[in-house]
Formats: C-alpha cells, sequence, structure tokens
C-alpha cells in the first residue's frame, strides 16, 4: 500500500474541511456532508441539540416509507382524517383537513413533503402506528437505530415543544439514511407546485394548492430535496441535497434568521462542495494490503483486501501530512473461513476521529491444516521456545 500517498490524501481532506470563520456566525449550525462516503467537510455545532421546527417531519415520512416498503401500508390506502389531526394551532402549516375527511397515503406523503402540512403528517402517524404518541415512540426507536444520539422527539411535526430537539449532525444522518433507502421520497420534495383535488364538503374550490417551502432552491444546482422547518424559537431550519455527476451532498442549516439567510448559506455550502473538493480513490478494492495469520490455517498466512474502494473527499489542489492508518483484525480467526469473510477493518483518523473506513476480506478461502501439519507446527513452536530458553541461560 502506498502509505504516504495516503497520508497526503487524507491530511489533504482535513485540513481542506475549514472555511472563512465569518460564515459560521450566520446561523446557530451548519453541515456539509458527502452523501456516498459519511464524510463531513464544513462543521459549525453540529453536534449542538437544538429545536428542528419541521425538520422533525423527514422521521415521520421515512417511517411511512418503511411501512410501504414492508407492505403494512401502501400508497393507495385511504386515511379517514381523525379530530386529533385537524385540530392544530393556529397558524400552523396545514392543508386544512376537515374531520372525517378521506385522502390517500400519497396524497398525505405529498403534502407534508411539500409544504410540510403538520395535519397531513398526523394522519400519516396515525395510519401506520395507531396514535400520534405510539408513532412517537417509533421515531424514536428510530433514531436510536440510525446512531442519532443527539434526538429527542415529542410529537410527529415539529411544533415547538421544550426538549424537542435535533442535531444538524443527526439531520444529516437521517437525510442520509433515508435517501440511501427510500430514494422515491426526492419524487415528492422535488416538487416547486402541485394541485390537489379535495372534497368540496371541506374544500369549496375543490382543490388545493401546495407551494414548496424551499421553491426558491429547487433546482440550483441540482438540489432535488428535502426538508425545511420553521418555529420562532428554531429559527428557518433546512435539510438540501443536490447531485452534480457521481457526487450527492446534504447541507444542514439550523437557526438561519430568515429565508434569505437560509438559502445563501445553503448555496455557500454546496458550492464548497461541488466546486472545491474531489474524490480520491485510497485504496482499491481488492488490492491486497497485507496478509496475515489465522490459527489452523493450512496456509499460515493469508492475504486480505479492502471489500470495497475506499474513497476521500479532498480538497482540490492540497497536500499535507498528520493521519494516522490502523488495521484492526478481528481476534480469534480460526480455519475454515470463506474468500469474503470479514476479517477486519483498515480505517483512517485525525485526532481520535474516525475519517473513513471499509472492511478488510480474505481474499481466498482459508482450508484447515490436517492433523499432521498441526503436529509439526506444534513441534517446532516448542523446540524454538526450547532452544530460546537455552540461549537464555548463557546470555
Amino acid at each position: 500500500m502506498k502509505k504516504i500517498f495516503a497520508a497526503a490524501l487524507i491530511a489533504a481532506l482535513l485540513l481542506g474541511s475549514t472555511v472563512p470563520a465569518a460564515a459560521e456566525s450566520d446561523t446557530k449550525a451548519a453541515l456539509l456532508m458527502d452523501y456516498e462516503t459519511g464524510q463531513i467537510l464544513y462543521a459549525h455545532n453540529i453536534d449542538q441539540v437544538l429545536p428542528p421546527a419541521s425538520i422533525t417531519k423527514l422521521m415521520t415520512l421515512h417511517l411511512v416509507f418503511e411501512a410501504i416498503a414492508e407492505g403494512r401500508i401502501s400508497l393507495t390506502d385511504e386515511v379517514k382524517v381523525s379530530a386529533h389531526a385537524s385540530d392544530l394551532p393556529k397558524g400552523s402549516s396545514v392543508i386544512f383537513l376537515g374531520i372525517g375527511e378521506v385522502l390517500t397515503v400519497k396524497e398525505l406523503l405529498t403534502a407534508v413533503a411539500i409544504i410540510s402540512a403538520n395535519d397531513a403528517g398526523i394522519a400519516l402517524a396515525e395510519h401506520v402506528a395507531g396514535s400520534e404518541s405510539a408513532f412517537v415512540k417509533m421515531m424514536n426507536e428510530k433514531a436510536r437505530e440510525l446512531g442519532m444520539t443527539g434526538t429527542t422527539f415529542l410529537n410527529s411535526h415539529g411544533l415547538h415543544a421544550e426538549g424537542h430537539n435535533m442535531s444538524a449532525r443527526d439531520i444529516a444522518i437521517l437525510s442520509r439514511a433515508t435517501i440511501e433507502k427510500y430514494p422515491e421520497i426526492l419524487n415528492y420534495s422535488s416538487q416547486k407546485f402541485t394541485r390537489m383535488k379535495r372534497d368540496p364538503r371541506y374544500v369549496k374550490e375543490g382543490y388545493f394548492d401546495l407551494t414548496s417551502t424551499f421553491r426558491s432552491l429547487i433546482g440550483w444546482r441540482n438540489i432535488d430535496g428535502l426538508k425545511t422547518g420553521w418555529t420562532p424559537e428554531a429559527g428557518r431550519c433546512i435539510t438540501v441535497t443536490a447531485a452534480e455527476g457521481e457526487r450527492r451532498y446534504i447541507a444542514v442549516v439550523m437557526g438561519a434568521k430568515n429565508e434569505q439567510e437560509r438559502d445563501q448559506k445553503v448555496k455557500e455550502l454546496l458550492a464548497l462542495g461541488f466546486d472545491q473538493y474531489q474524490p480520491l480513490v485510497a485504496v482499491k478494492a481488492d488490492e491486497v494490503l497485507q496478509r496475515i495469520a489465522i490459527a489452523r490455517a493450512k496456509n499460515q498466512e493469508v492475504p486480505v483486501a479492502a471489500a470495497k474502494d475506499l474513497i476521500l473527499i479532498v480538497k482540490k489542489g492540497s497536500s499535507a501530512e498528520d493521519f494516522q492508518e490502523t488495521v484492526t483484525i478481528k481476534p480469534g480467526l480460526t480455519a475454515p473461513l470463506a474468500k469474503g469473510d470479514i476479517v477486519g477493518t483498515l480505517s483512517y483518523r485525525k485526532d481520535g476521529e474516525e475519517i473513513s473506513a471499509v472492511d478488510l476480506v480474505l481474499t481466498e478461502d482459508v482450508a484447515e491444516a490436517g492433523f499432521f501439519t498441526l503436529a509439526l507446527r506444534y513441534l517446532s513452536q516448542v523446540f524454538t521456545d526450547l532452544g530460546k530458553w537455552i540461549m537464555g541461560l548463557f546470555s
């Protein structure tokens, strides 16, 4: 392995993640993440827990798509609106659902994704879990499962409640997981406008217009998602995603003073990623990195390689040092083993924080040694140890 080259790549990434400090004062928290690797390129207060407002409903959408994927509900299911779903504070983002009104899951999903409708979100929560409180429990369980350690949900919509919090890092984690598992969400969140047909008993015009809460950003550098939020306590919050070529980035902004400041910060972050960074392959898949000993193996040393390309996002034209490359082999490995079995990890760290990692796998089957081979090895080791002991008597 070309460690010097890898060192330069990793250090370039680490030193290249700094942006002008003046930009950091515009918002309470901000983050830029590479979608493919999960690597964070810009970070400002990303672990501070803050009120997320309606970004909360990204988890609602995640769980609804999960329920669809698992066959527990379908897009064509008809959902009857409850009194609870239609009873929201004045000024909330709603589509004015009426008690007893029936809409499909797809219609409610569209309303949540485009205008962040709180009533539609509650109706979906009740349809999936039976009640909003049961759904909130599911939200918190999923947050723990995804490693969102700074998140606590108290409701399904994000209207302010003391203790209802997320961090920018957690929002990025959720955004990445949702796009990865349910990319169809982008078909909803990329819509700037749509007209929803409604029962005239509830909406006299017979339709309701849905205009995106971030229409000013959709399409800029191919932005096609993802979710906004606003309350007086949270300020303007957003998580967006955009793709150019083979790169997709996720940008999170929390606590902006207004939409203009929110949008400007988003553009700064995405421009940083697309214009100043590039991917480099530090380790190629199937490249033999070293040979390791495995107990009871026929061959005393067996080759291991990376399970996939290890990609680092580095700043264009930069080079530096200061990195730590660590190979960790699982303890207790014993033959027989098969080609492709995971036997360890190759990781890159800076100041103790992991930047990137890849599984190490066997590049060939590892057969178990026969009885006589094992016996000869044992005797050889015994005589080697005995020789060392004798030599020690005369030293």
